[in-house]
């Protein structure tokens, strides 16, 4: 278990770090930008390229290649796996500059799929178009990166594939400045996330030459990677359809009052924090170390390892959801309260921030369970599972988008992460989570959590600054764990 808590402070760490300039990104972007049409435009373009990357990267195809490559080294060895890697890679190439040949022939038919209710203003579609032509070779090298990076977590390499979107942030930070600079020209800000997408490519690559990858061509069609690829169609559909949740809201918010896109990103951006430091971190690590015993074939340590990650998602994200939502504007404010983005834009945001902090347990408890199906091999019980979600998202997103605007949009997002958590969990085979023996367990969490809360409400309405506020509920959250007798640190550990 030690092992396992070491990696993922590692994969933890480096996700920090590019989080930290992501949000330095975020904040310049805000600021530099505001919350306006053109906003709309430029986080829709950069939304397409980042959903197939859903499709094709990290998401997807990782969570199906893992498990199989973890048996290559272990049985084969690496050159086996070295010529099964270079395969997904030739395949995956293959299939997306299609993909970028398509988008570029047809720029503007593809943003108005993405943002219809813009589709009688020429400009911001052409706009739009310009970016999404920019952006989208993005895609090839962003998947590329992903496709090393789990080759790197296999080697125990955590940090560095985690971190290494820092580059691609610090190259938008540079572009976000130069096109402030020219005039508001967020054309140069798309080309600092293709150059950030090429540095960060030439980062993995060089770690996994380090880490003992060769590239192995003229080997023939790799028949492991072609059955890859059947296996990854529905998982492909599942993760789909799962960022699909995140796109629809931004297909139905373009029919509201402008402004509503960006709203949702800059708070969607903020809720992927945590989500994205901790959650992600331990699903990316329960992956990789699943898939180890699995192929050894020791299945007690893989229930212990689901039950440890569980644990640990319970411990960190009920008090941060519960932080989240009585913080928020505080936050937001504090965060994006800037130059072009005025008090308006801080309070519409807010208000999406806490509708999207209301499901992070359970975005955070899919991460982990998705992962347990593609460590078995199993993938079309998540699609099934995301399936259900995205039909609860699409219609109560159009119910709640009347009378919560885009908050609603955020809100129905969050209750479809409900369904599609509780589907997957049901569905669990050889696995359940002992509510009954972790009752003391959750109590506490849950007692220390609203401890919190209390002393935080009460704090952030007397006056008290956003950061010593935070500051004060993490110190009162763990004395009241400790006082319970509930160590924090064990948990995690």
């Amino acid at each position: 278990m030690a092992g396992f808590v070491k990696k993922v402070l590692k994969s933890g760490l480096g996700i920090l770090t590019s989080r930290v300039f992501g949000m330095v990104r975020d904040v310049l972007v805000a600021g530099f930008f505001g919350a306006n049409a053109l906003t709309d435009a430029f986080f829709v373009a950069f939304a397409i390229p980042n959903l197939f990357r859903a499709f094709f990267a990290e998401g997807a195809l990782s969570s199906v290649f893992v498990p199989v490559l973890s048996d290559k080294l272990t049985k084969e060895g690496e050159r086996s796996a070295s010529d099964y890697l270079t395969s997904l890679i030739v395949f995956v190439s293959a299939v997306i500059l299609v993909l970028l040949v398509l988008v570029f022939i047809f720029p503007e038919f593809s943003v108005t799929v993405f943002m219809p209710g813009y589709r009688h203003d020429p400009w911001i579609l052409s706009s739009a178009a310009s970016m999404l032509v920019i952006l989208m070779p993005y895609l090839l090298l962003i998947s590329v990166c992903a496709l090393f990076s789990g080759y790197l977590n296999i080697k125990d390499t955590y940090y560095l594939p985690a971190a290494s979107t820092a580059v691609l942030n610090i190259s938008m930070i540079i572009g976000a400045w130069l096109g402030y600079m020219h005039s508001g020209n967020m054309n140069i800000l798309c080309y600092g996330v293709l150059v950030g997408g090429i540095l960060q490519l030439f980062l993995v690559f060089g770690a996994a030459v380090y880490n003992g990858y060769r590239p192995v061509f003229f080997s023939g069609i790799n028949k492991d990677a072609l059955q890859t690829f059947y296996y990854v169609l529905p998982s492909l559909a599942s993760v789909g359809i799962s960022q699909l949740n995140f796109m629809v809201g931004r297909i139905i918010a373009s029919f509201l009052t402008i402004g509503s896109i960006s709203y949702l990103y800059y708070a969607n951006r903020l809720f992927q924090f945590p989500l994205g430091m901790f959650a992600v971190a331990v699903g990316t690590v329960t992956l990789t170390e699943i898939s180890v015993a699995n192929s050894n074939g020791d299945f007690g340590q893989r229930n212990k390892l689901i039950d440890k990650a569980v644990n640990a998602i319970l411990v960190i994200m009920i008090p941060a959801s519960a932080g989240l939502i009585i913080l928020a504007e505080p936050i937001i404010s504090l965060i994006y309260g800037r130059l072009s983005f005025g008090a308006m834009d801080v309070r519409a945001t807010s208000f999406a921030l806490r509708m999207y902090s209301s499901g992070l347990l359970f975005y955070s408890l899919i991460s982990v369970f998705s992962r347990i199906y593609y460590s078995d091999k199993d993938v079309k019980t998540p699609l099934r599972a995301a399936f259900i979600g995205f039909v609860f998202n699409v219609l109560l997103g159009f119910l709640f988008m009347k009378p919560l605007g885009h908050g609603g949009i955020a809100l129905a997002a969050s209750i479809a992460a409900l369904v599609n958590c509780l589907f997957l969990y049901i569905k669990l085979k050889h696995y359940s989570y002992s509510v009954v023996s972790s009752f003391s367990f959750i109590a506490k969490i849950i007692i220390s959590a609203a401890a919190m809360s209390a002393v935080v409400f009460f704090a952030d309405k007397h006056g008290l600054h956003v950061l010593i506020n935070i500051v004060l509920g993490c110190v009162v959250y763990y004395s009241a764990l400790r006082v319970m007798k509930l160590d924090l640190l064990k948990v995690i550990r």
